[in-house]
């Protein structure tokens, strides 16, 4: 009880609540016990929102639409509004933080080489699939591999079982990168790998995002890991600083799902570490997520997105190159596994979705837990609708938090109106972020179509071109389409007033979800 009160009072809900409360408050007081002072006071919060907004304009590399939400919250909430921004808007940390970040980034980045034969092989097979492939490797240092193997699981009870498979014949490392882990009967079965693992010498690393796992961990859980022979960082856990600006990597968290086994096989995908991510527990109905295994080169990628965070939250430097897989596979396409940091200026993980709307011919689905869009992406969306194409898009049809859905439903009528479908999955909650396009490419991985996943957060991802894994997301989505229900302009346009009012309310603030 008492951690779920804690959970409550730290929540985004509850302090944006309390701080609409002081706006209140403030209007109030002002109104009626300073009216001395009003004018003086008015002028204060006037140029006090200007600066503001006048920092916030000035970020050339954030996207338009973020800039105006944030403006206009500013200017309708000119005190609270800027608490709202210092704390969740402005993406500025110490110089120190972000040197360090860089540093690992290019040295990391020299280590990740393209192997021309496999870039050339797709050229040769489908030529426009090439200028994605480059837009990656360019701005994320994410080579396309071949002989890399794929396993498609399409939902968590099938992904864990595997895992655990490949997880117990581990024989030198075990890699493992999480935003949630959370006690219970999934943990407890890999904790109890981990811990033999550990005994036997294999090097077994965990990193979990301090603030994803404040309310499912105990505290001081990385010293308990430790006890057990396992190496353990918490990623940006909270703690005192003498400088303002850490405290803002409480925005910047790091939402990555990676398992890397002897540097051979990696998982990845939309899965935390918690029950009902495979349906032990019942939250939402059945909770959909699901997850992809490589063996072979293109693990590599997951490998140093990994060793990268481990160095930053140990204060390590690795020699990457020691790392490469040694084996390859045979494989029917390519990958292109590559992660995003809110510290570099590039939406790497937003772009890669608005690249494979602009090559569609045929169709594109693409499945999300939340939409929350900016103008680009509605844009983008609508434009390749409006071509001819078939667009889809699955939400969940129970959701795990009502605010986020009702923003998530404020885009229906937009896209609806440009010949978007949107399907709600009745069985439950869905958690899987994917897009696959015209039986050519897919993606998979841990980056929702948020403001927070797409700017804020550090996220990995696979993109697949061609092959077996291209048609197996295919078929999982085509399935999840046919056990939902499809949303109508009807239905948008029946949304009662009082939750109309609602969705317009919390539009406001879509920055923070």
């Amino acid at each position: 009880m008492a951690k779920r009160f804690v959970r409550v009072l730290l929540s985004r809900t509850f302090l944006s609540a309390v701080l609409i409360l002081v706006q209140v408050a403030f209007f109030v007081t002002l109104f009626f016990g300073l009216q001395q002072v009003g004018t003086v006071a008015y002028i204060v919060i006037t140029l006090l929102s200007i600066l503001v907004m006048s920092a916030v304009v000035e970020h050339d590399n954030v996207n338009p639409s973020y800039k105006i939400m944030w403006m206009l919250i500013v200017a309708w909430l000119p005190v609270t509004g800027v608490l709202f921004y210092l704390w969740w808007g402005s993406q500025r940390i110490t110089r120190r933080n972000v040197e360090k970040f860089a540093a690992i980034e290019r040295s990391a980045s020299a280590a990740m080489v393209q192997d021309n034969a496999a870039s050339e092989a797709l050229c040769a097979q489908e030529p426009a699939l090439t200028r994605n492939v480059e837009y990656l490797l360019r701005n994320a240092a994410a080579p396309l591999y071949r002989n890399t193997s794929g396993e498609y699981f399409p939902i968590g009870e099938v992904f864990f079982e595997r895992f655990l498979e490949v997880l117990r014949g581990a024989q030198r490392s075990i890699f493992m990168e999480y935003f949630i882990i959370e006690e219970g009967e999934m943990w407890s079965e890999t904790l109890e790998i981990l811990r033999q693992k550990a005994v036997e010498g294999v090097d077994v690393r965990v990193v979990y995002d301090a603030f994803g796992s404040m309310f499912t961990l105990p505290p001081g859980y990385d010293a308990q890991l430790r006890a057990m022979g396992i190496k353990c960082q918490p990623f940006n856990p909270i703690a005192f600083s003498l400088h303002i600006s850490d405290y803002k990597m409480l925005n910047n968290r790091d939402h990555r799902k990676i398992t890397v086994v002897d540097g051979e096989t990696g998982f990845t995908g939309g899965l935390n570490f918690a029950d009902e991510y495979i349906n032990r527990k019942q939250r939402f109905g059945v909770w959909k997520d699901t997850g992809v295994m490589l063996k072979g080169p293109g693990v590599y990628s997951l490998t140093v997105t990994f060793l990268k965070m481990w160095d930053y939250v140990s204060g390590t430097q690795t020699h990457y190159e020691e790392y490469r897989p040694r084996g390859e596979y045979e494989a029917d396409g390519f990958v292109q596994p590559y992660c995003d940091s809110p510290l570099d200026g590039e939406s790497v993980s937003e772009n890669a979705y608005r690249n494979v709307l602009r090559r569609a011919q045929k169709y594109v689905y693409l499945v999300t837990p939340y939409l929350i869009l900016d103008n680009e992406m509605i844009t983008a969306l609508c434009l390749a609708a409006q071509s001819g194409v078939d667009v889809r898009i699955l939400t969940p049809g129970i959701p795990d938090k009502w605010y986020v859905y009702y923003v998530t439903q404020s885009y229906y009528a937009r896209l609806l109106q440009a010949g978007v479908r949107i399907y709600e999955y009745t069985p439950g909650f869905v958690h899987a972020k994917m897009y696959v396009s015209d039986d050519k490419e897919a993606i998979v991985g841990s980056a929702n179509m948020d403001y927070r996943s797409l700017y804020l957060h550090f996220e990995n991802c696979c993109a697949f071109y061609g092959g077996h894994m291209v048609r197996d997301v295919r078929d999982d989505v085509c399935a999840a389409l046919a056990e939902s229900r499809e949303v109508t302009l009807e239905d948008v346009n029946n949304t009662p007033l009082l939750k109309w009012l609602a969705q317009v309310f919390l539009r406001f603030f879509s920055p923070m979800m």
